[in-house]
């Protein structure tokens, strides 16, 4: 399981330099769309190879937490070449939602980790917000969209898992 981790762990960071290396145009750096397809690559790998990787049934709601948390972060990381911040953010969702398959601490503080995940991407939801007032940009910029509406699956998904531990009934089993 650790060398799967590690291939993927540089493979992520190659990916990191060749964001960079798009030396004498106006713009360095990827598009938008460029930057969606290879965080949409890496979430759709993820979850065709998480039965392989960390024995995770296909269907199940952590192997579709895990890899809208692999899309959202690398959307992030991506983006983090220019901005630091991003780049955190990034960086931080993905080990906070990776720590529970590759350590045994992780395990056994599962909560604690997907406590982490949710704030982290809380302040992503909110801060996307804050930070864009026009309406018609928002409209228009489809990678941010289509991170927010993972980062909205992340939070339910979450919010799910707890209410399930917690024995809260939800509206599908009361029907």
């Amino acid at each position: 399981m650790n060398r799967e981790f590690l291939t993927t762990s540089i493979f992520m960071v190659l990916l990191l330099q060749s964001v960079s290396a798009h030396g004498g145009e106006e713009e360095a750096g990827l598009t938008n769309l460029q930057v969606m397809l290879i965080s949409l690559a890496i979430s759709l790998v993820f979850f065709i190879a998480s039965k392989k990787l960390f024995s995770l049934d296909s269907n199940s709601k952590e192997s579709i937490y895990l890899s809208l948390v692999l899309y959202t972060g690398a959307v992030h990381v991506l983006l983090g070449i220019k901005d630091r911040i991003f780049l955190l953010g990034g960086v931080g969702v993905i080990l906070f939602a990776l720590l529970p398959l590759i350590t045994k601490f992780g395990n056994a503080n599962r909560s604690l980790s997907q406590a982490a995940v949710g704030l982290i991407v809380t302040i992503m939801f909110i801060g996307y917000f804050v930070s864009n007032h026009d309406l018609h940009f928002i409209v228009e910029d489809y990678l941010g969209l289509t991170t927010k509406f993972a980062e909205l699956g992340i939070i339910g998904l979450i919010v799910k898992n707890y209410m399930n531990k917690t024995g809260v009934e939800s509206t599908e089993s009361r029907s």
